[in-house]
This record gives structure tokens, sequence and C-alpha cells, in this order.
């Protein structure tokens, strides 16, 4: 029975690859390294330094590119609580929205955004702050803390069966909508991540990105393979460091690729290995996807989901096209609206894009399910997304 028919609960992704494949590298960060058994010990601890507080407290993890964020991530959710996860680049009148609107009790910040935090910890007196990198105040406590001194205690009992359809994480669409996904939501979303981006035990995938993505990290975890975490902001160096890898795929942004597809350096050779450039968000005009494939030696595979929600559509690896976010992941549904919203736009005419499937948040859809995602698009005749206007960033 595949997950999409029997999801589990969002930590048991880290669980299960824990079990399988204990000793492979879970994260890679310069020179350091966590294998699958040493990253779901971390989870335990961060789950068991949390656990004397009330079930389904909200806890936001700042989703910065460290290897602390996956250790939070889990952790919280791991210990029964709902992980909100926080853009790093949140202004301070953004940021203390965020933490109003979800209701966040304890945040994991980053040692940068101490600033920021001063006067939302003096006005939010039930706020705790902890961060994933170093103290950014006096007496404040990391994530690496937190797990060392839960280490030498006795491991706790394993919390009760978790309810699939419970919330696990709060993200943030636009506005600072929140926008809540359930277990299902995300463990169905990254199987079928997974199997569009074609991830298993055997690849190594570098995240070349300002911010640790979620749909990237639930796959990878889902397949129990490798992530390798890129700070170089040289794009170019992100490419050199997947063929040092022998990665198999790389990812990233919109923007960052296009740059690197228009630079006339001759920075690194073609790798050999890396089988897709994958990116999610606004889409790569289909002349800097040439000649950016020209450039890596393998294929550009764009992809798309609701801002804040797991993916929805992926282009093929192997037959991509040029332009397109590709068709929807299966299970899923989706349809264009002519700019009124009452009725099916005709292939090639721009509309409103509308989605429904099983990792979908059904929170925020519609009675029927299907979810205005605010995007702008057209389809092509066999079904493949262009998106016109998207709300995520690039």
């Amino acid at each position: 029975m595949s997950e999409t028919e029997s999801p589990q609960s969002l930590d048991g992704l880290l669980r299960r690859a824990a079990t399988e494949a204990p000793d492979r590298p879970a994260i890679r960060y310069g020179a350091r390294a966590l294998s699958y058994r040493e990253l779901d010990a971390a989870v335990d601890g961060f789950a068991a330094a949390l656990a004397g507080r009330p079930r389904g407290t909200v806890v936001g993890v700042t989703a910065a590119l460290h290897p602390a964020f996956p250790i939070a991530y889990f952790g919280a959710i791991r210990a029964g609580h709902v992980c909100a996860v926080l853009d790093p680049d949140l202004t301070e009148d953004a940021l203390d929205a965020a933490i109003e609107r979800a209701g966040i009790a304890l945040l994991v910040a980053m040692a940068g955004m101490a600033d920021r935090l001063r006067r939302i910890r003096v006005e939010r007196d039930e706020l705790d702050v902890a961060y994933l990198d170093q103290p950014g105040h006096r007496g404040a406590r990391t994530v690496a803390a937190l797990v060392r001194e839960e280490a030498g205690r006795r491991r706790r009992p394993a919390p009760p069966p978790t309810d699939v359809d419970a919330v696990a994480c709060l993200r943030f669409g636009p506005g600072g909508v929140v926008l809540p996904l359930t277990h299902r939501n995300l463990t169905v979303g990254a199987a079928q991540a997974a199997r569009a981006y074609g991830f298993g035990p055997g690849s190594t995938v570098v995240n070349h990105l300002p911010a640790y993505e979620q749909v990237y990290l639930d796959a990878t975890v889902h397949a129990a393979a490798t992530q390798v975490l890129c700070a170089d902001p040289d794009p170019a160096g992100g490419v050199a460091l997947a063929g040092r890898e022998a990665a198999t795929h790389y990812c990233g942004l919109p923007a960052p690729l296009t740059r690197l597809a228009a630079d006339p350096r001759d920075t690194h050779p073609r790798t050999l290995t890396v089988r897709a450039v994958l990116s999610g968000g606004a889409t790569i005009t289909p002349a800097a996807a040439r000649r950016l494939a020209k450039r890596v030696g393998a294929p550009l595979v764009q992809w798309y989901g609701p801002a804040g929600g797991p993916l929805t559509h992926c282009d093929r690896i192997d037959h991509p096209t040029a332009g397109s976010v590709g068709r929807p992941v299966p299970g899923t549904d989706c349809r264009v609206t002519d700019l009124d919203g009452r009725h099916p736009a005709p292939p090639g005419r721009p509309g409103h894009v509308r989605v429904r499937g099983p990792q979908v948040a059904t929170a925020t859809a519609d009675p029927d399910g299907w979810l205005r995602t605010g995007d702008l698009g057209y389809l092509d005749a066999d079904g493949a997304l262009f998106l016109v206007d998207a709300g995520v960033k690039a």
C-alpha cells in the first residue's frame, strides 16, 4: 500500500529512514555530517527538551539553511507540538505579526535575528527563544545545547499514535495568512515529491538555497537520501560542489539559476552525475533553461506548489516542457478558470490556477476541495501548467 493511501506521522518519515539506513549520511554541511541514526537521536533529544510543554504548543522554527533546522523541525513534531516554519528574512514587524497570528510560544531563531527579537521578547513575556546556531542573547540556549542536556537522560516513552489528520505544521501564505498542513498533507506530499524528483536511497541532493525548502527536506527524508547544504552565495560554487559531491540533484532558485545561465565565466566543468536541476517558484525562460542545461550538464526541471504548501506539479526529468512547471503529480487535479472565476479557461488562455489533492490543505480550500492558489497560469493541450504570475518568492 502506498503512502498516498496509508499516510503516517511526519516524524515517522525520519524514524523509518533511521531504521532502514541508519549509517547513511542524512545531512552534510561543510566538513560536518549527520547520519540518519544521529539525526534521529538528536530529534529525540530536542523532543525530550520540549516534553514539559502542553501538547499542541506552537513552536516557531526559522527555516535557515543550517543542520539544526531539521532537528528542531522534526523534534517539535515528535514532541506532539505544531511546527510553524518561518522565513529567516522576515522584518521585525512581519516576524511579530507571524508570532501573533500563529500563537507561537517558543521561537527557534538565528542569532542574527536577535536585534529584531529584542523588542518582541520584551513585549511578549510568554515568548521563549532558543537559537539554531549560537546564543543570540544572554542566557539563551541553542538546539545543540538542548539536545546535549537530554542525551544522558532516560528516553521518555513514545507519544501516543498521531492522528494523521491533525495539524503538524503552519506555513504562511500571501499577506501572512496562516496555512495549516496536516501530517497527511505533508507525508503524502513527501512521497509525491520524491517520486516526481526521482529521489531514492542513493540520491545526493545539493540544496543551494538561502533557506530550507520544506518540500525538499520532506522528500529527501522520505527517500532516505542525502542532503548537502551549500551556503556559497555564488550559484557557480553550488554547481561545483554538486560535482565534487557526485550529486544526483541540484536545487536552486529561479533568479540565481537565471544569473548562472547568463554568467560568462568558465567557473566549473559540466557535472557528470547530476540528473536534474530542480527549481520551484517563478518560471525560467526557455532560452535561459537551455543555457543552464548546457552549462550544468543536466536538464532544468521546474515544479510548482501553492505558496506554503507541498508541490502539486512537476515537469518530467526525462522530457521537460520548456517554460512549464509540468503536469499534476499523481493523485492531484488542476484546473484553470477564466478571470471571472466561473468557467474553465480554454488551453492557452490565462486564468486562475486551482488545485485539489491529498497534499492540499483542506482548511484553506473550498468545500469541494479545490484550493484557489492566487496564481495565474494557463494549461496547454496536454495539461502542462505554465505560470503567468505566481505569488511565490523567486
